[in-house]
């Protein structure tokens, strides 16, 4: 078993707690802007007004491929600020919080909290910490038919989950804020869990298919390019979805939900194989390769162990097996002890 140092986990967790909030802050600031300008100039061609707002995602998106790189050190980074996806959760499921949020914050800040950001961010970088976790215990493959299974579960149980967020979000948050009836309704709040369940199952996926979040990643990132160079294509599309989830999505994908969820999927794809491959070369048991392992170099079992050496050459002081005491021959007188009297006689 390969395990990350103290001094890693550390480091990690840091560079996770730290980057990731300034991460969101950077997409949701962008994202605003974006959204501003994209329905304000966007139908006369005019792509200039979103070059600060698309530099700001940009910057925002490499903090987040910076934070899923140090899965290769630790998993303990990727772990603790997936733990934090909890505070999107409760605020989805409980709205009146977000009206909290925005009394201590800058709307700037808060408004990804609307449309699902930081739980779409945040659940995935934590489940991708669990997976490097247990791919470091255990680094053996699953076999091809689980991964290529995996290729088929994975973008199903990714597009289940964004599917239920979205519906989630569009009938829980959004309606709360636009009738301001901040009351907790069950079923939303149920389907934005019931989501996020979804996608850290489909990341876990990886656990035996590596490149399970290709595909999904791809069509991510291609959509996310689609919306802003060609919205006339994909905006009517959009609009086809059911109400509230017709401006949720967009807005989610505008806010840099849809390349953030690209990016770190692809980066996660090349983290976990490197990290795969260095607990092989280290020898994780039971890993194709380690020491003991059946086939590699030395490896042995128990029916065709033959010792190198006898114990009597292991141990040169002693002789194996032991000889009984004998005395010396022909008899030595004085060195022989007395005869026994026979036929034996009685005691005194």
């Amino acid at each position: 078993m390969h395990r990350s140092t103290l001094t890693a986990r550390l480091i990690t967790s840091v560079i996770a707690l730290v980057l990731t909030p300034i991460a969101l802050i950077l997409l949701s600031v962008g994202g605003q802007t974006m959204i501003l300008t994209y329905f304000a100039y966007a139908s006369d061609g005019d792509l200039a007004s979103l070059t600060g707002p698309v530099l700001l995602q940009i910057l925002g998106l490499a903090l987040l491929i910076l934070v899923v790189l140090t899965g290769v050190w630790s998993s303990a980074g990727l772990i603790a600020i997936g733990i934090f996806s909890i505070v999107p959760l409760i605020v989805a499921v409980f709205p009146v919080t977000l009206s909290w949020i925005y009394g201590i914050a800058p709307r700037e800040w808060v408004d990804g909290f609307v449309y699902g950001l930081p739980l779409v961010v945040l659940a995935a970088l934590g489940a991708m910490g669990l997976v490097l976790a247990l791919v470091r215990r255990d680094p053996r493959p699953k076999g091809a038919a689980l991964g290529v299974v995996g290729l088929i579960v994975a973008p199903l149980l990714l597009a289940a989950g964004a599917w239920s967020i979205t519906w989630g979000i569009a009938e829980g948050t959004l309606f709360a804020l636009q009738r301001f009836e901040f009351g907790v309704r069950p079923g939303p709040g149920f389907a934005v869990v019931a989501g996020a369940l979804l996608v850290i199952a489909g990341i876990i996926v990886t656990r035996w298919s590596r490149f399970a979040l290709v595909v999904p990643a791809l069509v991510l990132l291609v959509g996310s390019i689609l919306l802003v160079v060609a919205r006339d294509a994909v905006m009517p599309a959009l609009f086809e979805l059911p109400r509230g989830m017709n401006t949720v999505a967009p807005s989610l994908l505008l806010y840099g939900g849809g390349a953030a969820a690209g990016l770190i999927y692809l980066t996660f794809t090349a983290v976990l194989l490197r990290v795969v491959a260095h607990a092989r070369s280290a020898g994780a048991p039971g890993a194709p390769g380690a020491p003991g392992a059946p086939g590699a170099p030395g490896a042995t079992t128990p029916d065709t162990t033959v010792h190198a050496q006898y114990p009597h050459a292991q141990y040169p002081q002693t002789q194996y097996p032991p000889a009984p005491m004998q005395h010396p021959y022909p008899p030595v007188p004085g060195q022989q002890p007395p005869a026994a009297p026979y036929p034996p006689q009685p005691g005194p």
